[in-house]
């Protein structure tokens, strides 16, 4: 599966815009993510480790709810959304 990256979150990886990993299920994959990345952690998770209700996760450009027991196949591709405020 590929995280995709843009915006303010792209400092976080060191400016890479895709992160390859092979994992079963998006917990899996943010785990290997967060432990890649810790910064990441605390910026997309709560303290109890569910993500945060301002993002929001697109898979194959589908957005979908942030269930972290979902499947991934191989050729997924997945969007991190942050909320933007201002005005």
């Amino acid at each position: 599966m590929t995280f995709l990256f843009s915006g303010s979150l792209l400092r976080y990886v060191g400016y890479r815009r895709r992160i390859d990993y092979e994992t079963a299920t998006l917990a899996a994959a943010f785990g290997v993510l967060f432990s890649d990345y810790p910064d990441l952690k605390g910026l997309l998770t709560q303290p109890d480790g569910t993500l945060r209700r301002t993002l929001r996760l697109a898979i194959n450009h589908e957005v979908v709810r942030s269930d972290l027991a979902r499947p991934l196949a191989p050729d997924d591709a997945v969007e991190i959304m942050t909320a933007i405020a201002g005005g």
